[in-house]
């Protein structure tokens, strides 16, 4: 019983009542992202975290190439980081750096 309501405290209540213009738009980001600049080859991951006003920061996880024959564990790092300034629609309105397409982007 104990063990039920400690899993519960963790748990944020859903904002129901959130403004549009302090939703998280993560996803309509990254789409937006992989879609002006490719998708790398090895991509790991792409991560958005939202700062303040709208700016968002997003980094572009890579897998570097394995060294050897045998590789025990993955090697990643930040291929490319861009910091963005987005509407309250989601959409990218400026990039630093420009978002450009990259070599061997699919």
């Amino acid at each position: 019983m104990a063990e039920e309501s400690m899993a519960k405290v963790d748990q944020p209540a859903p904002k129901k009542d959130e403004p549009e213009s302090l939703a998280d738009h993560s996803v309509t980001i990254k789409s937006q992202i992989l879609e002006k600049i490719g998708r790398p080859p090895r991509l790991h991951r792409v991560e958005v975290c939202r700062h303040h006003n709208g700016n968002y920061r997003v980094n572009i996880w890579e897998e570097l190439e394995p060294i050897g024959e045998f590789s025990l564990s993955k090697r990643i790092h930040i291929g490319a980081s861009y910091y963005l300034k987005v509407a309250d629609s989601g959409e990218i309105l400026h990039s630093n750096p420009p978002l450009k397409k990259r070599k061997n982007s699919k």
